[in-house]
């Protein structure tokens, strides 16, 4: 009965107020000539409301309250964005003629460094604008994240797999395939014109639940071929699974802004634990512009072009980027190619074009991939190749009465197809295998061990979301609320052929040996079909409103949201707020809690096979041998997963002492329910079998005792959780006329205590069998308790000449600290299993018994480190532009060659700084 109810609720909710008189905000946009410009995109921040300027470069908005304040934001390709706060009157207000300057390096106020914005979704959303993204030479969205402070920047290269992690410090794998890692990237949402980009379809991995967890899951290349990768140069993957989406898939020429929001998300926004990054593309008429890079290690081509089909039917946008790089021009070996197309159709409709519709088309092909070595012996090629396509609408309609005053619906549909390939020859006397796919004992094969082991997986991940939102607002007293609600629904899944395996020809990693007849995880054909489509819906609802404190101006955004993901509820308030005590003065504060769904490769990650030789009795013929072998199967269900989850608040101060402006953020997040593989090893008690060989015949096998063997198999749990403290900082100071030329400061201080539930295994098997049965060969350590320390500041001086059309930028980065720390009984263990697989426990460690002293882990083994001192390093970029039609910009990093070392506890070197990287791109507008 309470439906109807809630049903009349909001029908009367929507419709109250639409006898009030109505308050218009109105006026003109033109360019530098006084010339109207058509088709100006115009967006109310407050209301999130949307207008188009007709012909004449009229607008019409409706303004609501009397006395209220809204922010007109004007964008139009190829001009500087605008924001005009206005007052609203009663009847019309006229703001008159807003002029837009075209965008070029002839401007006074070009904004050349990220920005702190109070009028963005949040207190610590960071802005880069369009003025930024021209001068920074760019292959991927990620260049142009090094904005973002306390982060080191880093060279552009599409070499490896782009992920980023925000307001966290961990310690460093190898291959970036850390579980915290993971976790904190997958934890951020991509946000592409309104529309999530998401990961949770993707499946491309083997079973984590092979020995080796997800750290090991990935296809990875050789061990030939490729320099400059890493410290693990020998384990490179193309393959992102478990983490975000690959940023070097997402190239910068088209993008008008990126918003990144660190700190606690509006409600809108779901499915994210660590911050988002809202990326606004280029959409409506414009010139040509034709862009060309050549970097030392890559090429890049770009055209777009936006032009008006008619007045009724508006503007298409096209664009078109290719991108051709190497990981070391000296080989070539290690290749990675992008190309990218997209188009954009903007129409609006109605007499006062209240109905807003922009249709886009997006296809991106990756060919990642490393050919063989000619001196590989084994001959190892690596690809990871893939195509996606993606088809979205977004609508807005714009009321001009009533309690309602936008109506947005995003709806966007995604298919890509992934191929993860390895082969590798194999030469051995002969290969022993199983195609059993139940527990038990069976008799296994003899196959020829010559032949070329080749791993694929074929995945297919389909996605499909629709957001549905509402603006409207009403006024209690004097106070004006700006109330937006609204619900979202995503569909995944993955119509791949799944790990496409044949057992007859195992990889090294998994093929039984015929001298060592180890427990082995083996691998089996899984179709992804199999898995069932994953399923997330979420509601909100949110004020935006402003009251005075102490005759003040006190801002509140204060939301409510709640998901249902993997069949489990969640409940997320979050409020940002912030009180400008005057002008130059502002404080502000942000709680949040966030919720992230599980992704369809940890719910569904496959069944998990291991193999115990148990007879290994061959004479040379395959008709008269016999090999028996033990197969365990287990099926991990991972219905239980819970989402993972964040609680964070923030502090937050806005200071401006004569034209300095300073930006402090302070915060602590809490990470809970990280999602990981944990080990499980598991005991089982195994027939031993002797066999007298019979020519002619198969062998006579005799059952002789009972041995332990152990298996140990990786499952999905609930297992991470960190605490993260810091603080960022940003200061810029007013120009110098007489040198043209502004500083930014830019940095901050990270700690990560980082901890595991579940105790962790470490393996110490020894290269010849001791004679003592208590000898440890599988050490148990408590659960993992790591705290990282991290510390970057840089310093940019922007020399801006506009006379001259000329930037010219210097940046001094300072690495302060970086620091990793474990636990003092960490390396410690708590217990052991023997060759036999029983479990002992140790109650007062001894460092020289002989049967577990060597259990005890260094600090070198626990990866611990310290930077021993503060490392420096230089970048410059230079970009001049000529007639306003040409633009050349030059940058390099480490443009000193500064490489600094050090040397470890071990004795090895260190070389924090990377070798210098040139850069040039020529940009041509027609």
């Amino acid at each position: 009965m309470k439906k109807p109810y809630i049903l009349l609720f909001l029908v009367f909710i929507c419709f109250v107020g639409m006898a009030q008189a109505q308050n218009v905000v109105t006026g003109k946009v033109i360019d530098p000539q006084n010339k109207p410009l058509e088709l100006v995109n115009i967006k109310i921040i407050e209301t999130n409301q949307y207008a188009i300027t007709n012909k004449e470069g009229v607008f019409l908005v409706n303004g609501s309250k009397v006395n209220n304040i809204l922010t007109l934001e004007f964008s139009y390709i190829g001009f500087q964005k605008l924001r005009v706060p206005v007052t609203v009157k009663a009847g019309e207000t006229n703001v008159g003629n807003v002029k837009l300057n075209v965008l070029d390096l002839s401007l006074e106020n070009i904004e050349i460094n990220a920005k702190r914005n109070y009028t963005g979704q949040t207190n610590s959303s960071l802005i880069i604008t369009r003025d930024l993204i021209e001068q920074t030479p760019a292959l991927s969205v990620n260049d142009l994240l090094n904005q973002i402070p306390n982060r080191k920047i880093q060279p552009p290269s599409l070499q490896n797999v782009q992920n980023i992690n925000l307001r966290a410090a961990y310690k460093p794998s190898t291959n970036g395939k850390g579980s915290f890692e993971l976790n904190n990237a997958f934890g951020i949402a991509i946000i592409m014109d309104g529309n999530t980009l998401s990961n949770n379809a993707n499946m491309q991995s083997f079973n984590p639940g092979r020995a080796g967890g997800v750290g090991a899951s990935f296809v990875t290349s050789g061990s030939f071929g490729i320099r400059g990768t890493g410290d693990d140069k020998n384990n490179y993957t193309g393959d992102y699974t478990f983490g975000g989406t690959d940023l070097r898939q997402i190239p910068a020429d088209n993008i008008e802004s990126i918003e990144v929001i660190a700190g606690v998300a509006p409600a809108k926004y779901g499915d994210l634990t660590d911050g988002a990054i809202v990326i606004e593309r280029q959409a409506g008429k414009s010139p040509a512009y034709v862009r060309m890079q050549l970097r030392d290690n890559a090429t890049s081509y770009g055209f777009s072009k936006g032009f008006e089909i008619s007045p009724k039917y508006g503007s298409v946008n096209v664009g078109v980027n290719y991108v051709n790089s190497f990981q070391d021009n000296r080989d070539k070996l290690k290749a990675y190619r992008r190309i990218n197309g997209n188009a954009m159709w903007t129409n609006s409709l109605g007499k006062t074009k209240q109905l807003k519709n922009t249709f886009s088309l997006d296809y991106g092909r990756n060919l990642d991939g490393i050919k063989f070595d000619p001196d590989d012996e084994k001959s190892t090629r690596t690809k990871f190749d893939s195509w996606n396509f993606s088809v979205a609408n977004r609508t807005n309609y714009r009321f001009s009465s009533g309690f309602l005053k936008n109506i947005g619906l995003n709806l966007r549909y995604a298919e890509g197809h992934q191929v993860s390939y390895q082969e590798e020859l194999v030469n051995d006397a002969y290969v022993l295998y199983s195609t059993a796919t139940t527990t038990g004992i069976h008799e296994g094969y003899y196959d020829s061990g010559v032949y070329t082991a080749k791993s694929l997986i074929d995945g297919r991940p389909i996605t499909a979301s629709a957001n549905l939102d509402f603006t409207g607002g009403f006024s209690t007293g004097n106070l004006v609320h700006n109330l937006s609600f609204g619900t979202s629904f995503s569909y995944s899944a993955n119509k791949g052929l799944g790990q496409t395996i044949d057992p007859n020809e195992p990889r090294g990693t998994t093929r039984v040996a015929s001298t060592s007849l180890g427990t082995k995880s083996s691998e089996r054909y899984y179709d992804f079909r199999l898995a069932l489509g994953q399923k997330d819906l979420g509601f909100y609802a949110e004020d935006l409103f402003t009251t005075t404190v102490l005759g003040k101006p006190l801002n509140v955004r204060a939301g409510i949201r709640t998901d249902i993901q993997n069949g489990y509820a969640s409940l997320s308030p979050r409020t940002n707020i912030n009180y400008e005590v005057n002008k130059n003065l502002r404080f502000g504060v942000a709680y949040g809690l966030s919720y992230k769904s599980p992704g369809l490769a940890q719910r569904y990650p496959g069944p998990t096979f291991f193999e115990i030789p148990l007879l290994n009795a061959y004479n040379g013929k395959v008709n008269e041998s016999t090999y028996l072998v033990y197969v365990e199967r287990y099926e991990p269900t991972n219905t239980g997963l819970r989402p993972s989850k964040s609680e964070s608040i923030e502090l937050s101060a806005q200071i401006k002492i004569s034209k300095f402006n300073l930006s402090l953020t302070a915060f602590n997040k809490k990470s809970r329910d990280g999602i990981s593989t944990v080990q499980n090893l598991q005991s089982i008690f195994l027939p031993t079998y002797t066999a007298a060989l019979n020519a002619g015949a198969k062998p006579t096998i005799t059952q002789t005792g009972v041995k332990a063997y152990a298996i140990n198999y990786f499952s999905f749990k609930n297992d991470l959780s960190s605490d993260n403290q810091g603080f960022e900082a940003i200061l810029n100071t007013p120009e110098i006329k007489e040198i043209k030329t502004s500083f930014n400061l830019s940095g901050g201080f990270f700690k990560t205590a980082s901890k595991s539930i579940s105790n962790t295994l470490s393996s110490k098997i020894p290269t010849t069998l001791p004679n003592d049965p208590n000898y440890a060969f599988i050490g148990v350590y408590e659960p993992n308790n790591t705290k990282a320390y991290f510390s970057n500041g840089r310093v940019t001086s922007l020399t801006h000449i506009p006379k001259l059309s000329l930037v010219v930028s210097f940046i001094a980065e300072f690495q302060l600290v970086d620091k990793i720390v474990n636990t003092e009984s960490s390396n410690i263990p708590i217990g052991y299993f023997t060759r036999d697989n029983q479990y002992i426990v140790i109650t007062n460690f001894d460092r020289n018994n002989t049967s577990y002293g060597h259990l005890y882990l260094s600090p070198e083994e626990q990866a611990e480190s310290n930077l021993p001192r503060i490392v420096a390093n230089y970048h410059m970029s230079i970009a001049k532009e000529i007639k306003k039609r040409f633009k050349f910009a030059f940058n390099v990093y480490n443009v000193f060659n500064h490489s600094p070392y050090y040397t470890t506890q071990i004795g090895t070197y260190k070389y924090p700084n990377t070798s210098p990287t040139f850069g040039a791109e020529l940009s041509i507008k027609l």
